[in-house]
């Protein structure tokens, strides 16, 4: 495990709390006792306890990237109820341990919707484990790319508002040796910033990422329905690709006509339905034609945020229990 803690000059009753109420809106399983409060996540886990009168909070994280990936995202929540958080062994003017650069392979079309960009680089080879999904890194024009500060925290040239740092799936990642080739597709559409960027980017560009994280698609369920619309289709073909032999399911996929659909590789007991806007089709509809299993059963649905919300209270009311499904945001309407 990698650790890092810090010293707060906060009273720990009142700190246990607190972070008890974070992981309370965030969904997370705690443990209390002694007057500490442990956080589990999924990679990791914070402790908070009392030292002395004031607070210590330790942070313990599988990799350097989730630590500091939880090291930044905590500062950012200490710091905004004034406090000053300094991380033990922190490095100043550091490479963030949870970005990687690559360069530009290609860009080549799939079909009139989808465009696929492959990057290399020696700091690729961790994305192939501990989730699928990773950010790009979209900075101010000229402004460098992020370095960390003497307390060990991510530092965004011109603002963390001025950076565009969208979530991409990885759907394919090769390994040789020190080298890693990665694979990521991009819904284009109007007005897209990364559309735009995969128009105008040559081989050979240096590219930021941070990650990996995200939903890792691996689900003990014998049976698994994976419901999702356009943004979706990198995450479902990922999930389908790494699941076992002996999977039985159902993926339900909306895409916007008949051109833009792609041979999947998955498990023969899972079948593969496409859901054309260009006849109606949509995820809400999708979720309904599926047809669930009793038990041992898990539901994966991805779409925009109000589609989500929607299909978690359809999947409640049909009387799946949280841990049964997903029902993630992967865009928001303007």
């Amino acid at each position: 495990m990698n650790t890092t803690s810090t010293l707060l000059a906060f009273p720990p009753d009142q700190a246990v709390a607190a972070f008890q109420q974070m992981a309370d809106a965030w969904e997370l399983p705690t443990t209390a006792g002694g007057g500490e409060l442990l956080i589990t996540l999924e990679r990791g886990e914070i402790r908070v306890g009392p030292s002395g009168e004031a607070t210590q909070v330790r942070v313990l994280a599988e990799s350097e990237g989730d630590l500091q990936m939880l090291r930044d995202t905590l500062s950012e929540q200490l710091i905004s109820h004034g406090l000053n958080p300094s991380w033990e062994g922190a490095l100043s003017g550091s490479q963030p341990a949870n970005q990687a650069m690559a360069n530009v392979v290609e860009v080549l079309d799939l079909s009139p919707s989808y465009r696929r960009v492959v990057i290399e680089g020696p700091q690729l080879a961790r994305f192939a484990e501990g989730g699928l999904h990773f950010r790009l890194l979209f900075g101010p024009e000229g402004a460098g790319w992020p370095r960390t500060d003497d307390r060990g925290v991510t530092q965004w040239p011109g603002g963390a508002s001025a950076w565009h740092r969208p979530v991409y799936t990885t759907r394919e990642i090769v390994c040789e040796g020190d080298a890693a080739r990665l694979s990521f597709d991009v819904f284009l559409h109007d007005g897209g910033r990364v559309t735009e960027w995969t128009q105008r980017v040559q081989p050979g560009d240096e590219i930021a990422l941070t990650g990996p994280g995200g939903e890792t698609g691996h689900r003990d369920a014998r049976w698994r329905g994976f419901i999702g619309d356009e943004t979706a289709l990198p995450a479902i073909a990922r999930m389908l690709a790494a699941a076992p032999n002996d999977l039985q399911g159902e993926a339900i996929i909306v895409v916007p006509r008949e051109g833009d659909i792609q041979p999947l590789r998955h498990p023969a007991g899972v079948t593969v339905h496409w859901a054309l806007r260009d006849n109606g089709g949509n995820v809400l509809d999708a979720l309904g034609a599926l047809n669930l299993p009793e038990a041992d059963r898990h539901v994966f649905f991805a779409a925009e945020k109000a589609e989500a919300l929607a299909a978690r209270a359809a999947l409640l009311e049909q009387g799946l229990a949280k841990a049964e499904f997903i029902a993630a945001t992967y865009w928001t309407k303007d």
